[in-house]
């Protein structure tokens, strides 16, 4: 994958968005598990101050919801909603690509410490702009 292409700026969102939200749900298909598994064992290690770490359900697709069932992002279908990031990939080549984008970015120090402006300093994700991106870039 290529360094600042439309997927690597998706996968960068996904991941951002995985270590950075609360208590969040990810369904995955059962092969994953164990590599996701050790995946929050290094955000534990990364993170001491963290208290809540995702939780893993076993799923067809990769959907990872807030502990209101709304879904945060998927590889399923196109979402209705753009609050939904949409990564428009098979489930086992965006897992591998995904869980290798967290470990990198907890490797460059990301989400850094709360309340220390680290996030706050980041653009706000354009969906919108990120869909017709990948289906421009996948044709």
């Amino acid at each position: 994958m290529e360094e600042n292409s439309p997927l690597w700026f998706a996968l960068r969102e996904a991941g951002r968005r995985i270590l950075s939200l609360g208590e969040i749900l990810i369904e995955i298909p059962q092969q994953f598990h164990e590599r996701w598994n050790r995946l929050i064992l290094n955000m534990s290690d990364a993170l001491p101050q963290r208290i809540t770490f995702p939780s893993l359900l076993i799923g067809e697709y990769l959907i990872v919801k807030d502990l209101e069932n709304k879904i945060i992002l998927t590889n399923q279908e196109i979402s209705e909603s753009y609050e939904t990031l949409w990564l428009p990939m098979k489930t086992n080549l965006v897992l591998p690509m995904l869980e290798q984008m967290c470990s990198e970015l907890l490797l460059a120090g990301y989400p850094g410490c709360e309340g220390c402006g680290f996030r706050e300093n980041e653009d706000v994700w354009n969906e919108i702009l990120s869909r017709n991106n990948l289906l421009e870039f996948s044709q």
